[in-house]
């Protein structure tokens, strides 16, 4: 999250009540702002088609088509996410701004390809109208670059603007979509697919325009950033299996007995997907949490403990640095685990009173339950591999990342004629959360060792950009 955690500590050292509030906000906006709001758009239009009686057919086919948009979109960049941060935070710090831009513009190339690639190959095959193609095909590639441009907002200013772009682009889609449904009469998938592409279009525009306003010089050295491809692979191998880890057991269900195939095109399980979407939101808290946690209150004891060794203080300042480092991070992890605990529960209660009016099943809110506390233990899990990445730890991360993501899609093969859905994500998160504990608990105990002791004696050899 290069550049947030300087505005953030601005808004907490401005004392009172709405500063409190705007800095949750901001962090909120950044964190989980464009995806909470792109399932809320989704959710709305989905609505909205509801209230006027849409044909079944052509609500599933929309939703099919979204759901699948969003979820191949993240998997598709996820791996890049890490990748983009560690090296817009490199550029920031040592103020080479010429490379940000390029890099972005060379990151979207690639995925857009990827991208392009992988819908040719999903659509040759699929019976679907030609236009629906391309109008969805618009969708996943608009959100493919809203969420590179996500890696790069965070860096910018004025987060007011940012907020604007997403409420105006929500607002214009849903606006569009009243629109069609109420005043014309239009129902059909098509019309509804054009709607979100017009305000995901808008965002798009907006953060573009954002990104060179902040970003003004372009050196064209659009692949300069693949060279961290190179030195840092674990980063990549990390983002990408958290992002297959959010999604992975899903597509393994798809392929079980709950199994619902869409205009012979989209393979779902709507009777697991819903209860897993509800159980998805209790993490969204932590997650803003987090963002405010470690760059405000953490970020600060880290740095002070690095500045001391960095500065030659005496021996005994840096040990008084190291134990104040060890006493926050110790508070926030606790306070994290404590808040999401809090939010599962509630989550848990509201989810038993309002989910059988929307229509879920028994079985399915047993789903939902199990998947919130499988959440729970996924969310400290994520916490304690993104403290792995700030001390560089970057094997821990990536085999506490791989435990989930592996044991995850293991678990819910083996699970999937038995009926036992959600159990694979509560057994691999617990599993990988006591292995990150681990890791992170050793790296602690050893830290003097990992900081003066293992630095390379001889200066490695540069390795030429690309």
């Amino acid at each position: 999250m290069a550049g947030i955690g300087f505005q953030l500590k601005k808004m907490f050292n401005e004392h009172g009540f709405l500063a409190n509030v705007r800095a949750y906000s901001y962090s909120a906006i950044v964190t989980v702002g464009p995806l909470a709001l792109c399932i809320l758009l989704m959710t709305v239009a989905q609505q909205l088609l509801i209230s006027v009686d849409t044909p079944h057919v052509e609500r599933e086919l929309f939703m099919a088509a979204t759901q699948y948009a969003l979820i191949f979109s993240q998997i598709i960049t996820g791996g890049f996410n890490l990748i983009v941060s560690r090296y817009v935070a490199d550029q920031l710090f040592i103020k080479k701004y010429e490379n940000i831009l390029a890099s972005m513009y060379g990151v979207i190339a690639i995925c857009v390809s990827i991208g392009a690639i992988v819908a040719l190959l999903f659509f040759s095959f699929s019976p679907l109208d030609l236009t629906f193609k391309i109008v969805s095909y618009i969708l996943f590639v608009e959100l493919i670059i809203i969420w590179i441009q996500c890696m790069y907002v965070s860096a910018l200013k004025d987060y007011m603007k940012i907020v604007k772009s997403f409420l105006v682009g929500v607002c214009l889609s849903g606006l569009a979509v009243f629109i069609c449904i109420k005043f014309f009469h239009i129902y059909s998938a098509v019309a509804m697919m054009i709607c979100l592409d017009v305000g995901f279009f808008f965002m798009l525009i907006k953060f573009t325009q954002y990104i060179r306003e902040f970003f003004k010089v372009n050196n064209f050295k659009y692949f300069l950033f693949l060279s961290y491809m190179r030195k840092y692979p674990l980063l990549f191998i990390c983002g990408f299996l958290y992002t297959l880890g959010l999604y992975g057991h899903s597509l393994i269900v798809w392929q079980g007995k709950h199994q619902h195939i869409v205009a012979d095109t989209f393979v779902i399980a709507p009777f697991y997907d819903v209860p897993v979407f509800f159980a998805y939101l209790s993490v969204l808290p932590a997650m803003v949490l987090f963002v405010v946690s470690v760059e405000t209150n953490f970020y600060t004891a880290y740095q002070i403990y690095y500045n001391r060794i960095l500065n030659s203080f005496p021996l005994k300042d840096i040990l008084s640095a190291k134990k104040d480092m060890f006493k926050v991070l110790s508070l926030e992890l606790s306070f994290i685990a404590e808040i999401q605990l809090f939010v599962a529960v509630c989550s848990i209660a509201l989810g038993l009173k309002f989910l059988p009016l929307l229509g879920l099943t028994y079985e399915q809110i047993q789903i939902f339950i199990i998947f919130i506390l499988g959440f729970l233990f996924f969310i400290i899990m994520y916490t304690v591999v993104l403290l792995l990445l700030y001390y560089d730890d970057q094997k821990g991360a990536s085999w506490t990342t791989m435990i989930y993501t592996i044991g995850s899609i293991l678990v819910t093969y083996i699970f999937l004629h038995n009926g036992n859905y959600g159990f694979s994500v509560f057994i691999a998160a617990f599993i990988s959360l006591v292995f990150g504990l681990w890791k992170l608990t050793s790296f602690l105990n050893k830290i003097d060792y990992y900081t003066f002791c293992s630095q390379p004696l001889l200066p490695k050899k540069e390795m030429k950009p690309y």
